[in-house]
């Protein structure tokens, strides 16, 4: 399954926002591969052959009338305006019901200190 084909299944408004979303994780990870992962609901972004927790970075997942962006290690991000929500060992996410809503500066920004924290530099 492609991935438009994954989202038609959703409300338009969370199409849309997936689809902005994923072109602004392109384009802050234009090196990372982009899986679809139908089981897990999501699509998920990063760099490594093996696909697993530890090579992904962050993931796109739509809901009913939100998504999430999500991160693979958000537990440990730095999260000075406290965007990070959820409670998991590692996960954690900012939920965004519209891209006119979200902080895309903000978004941006933890976005580029997920891939730091991937690739080990700080």
């Amino acid at each position: 399954m492609n991935i438009e084909d994954f989202l038609a299944a959703y409300d338009p408004q969370v199409q849309n926002v997936c689809f902005q979303l994923r072109q602004l994780v392109k384009e802050l990870l234009p090196d990372s591969e982009e899986i679809l992962y139908e089981g897990w609901k999501n699509i998920s972004y990063g760099k490594g052959a093996s696909r697993s927790d530890k090579d992904l970075i962050v993931y796109i997942a739509p809901f009913k009338d939100s998504v999430n962006l999500g991160f693979f290690r958000g537990a440990i991000l730095p999260d000075p305006k406290s965007l990070l929500k959820g409670t998991g060992k590692m996960l954690r996410h900012v939920k965004v019901k519209s891209m006119e809503d979200a902080n895309l500066d903000d978004v941006k920004e933890l976005v580029v200190e997920a891939k730091f924290e991937r690739l080990g530099v700080r």
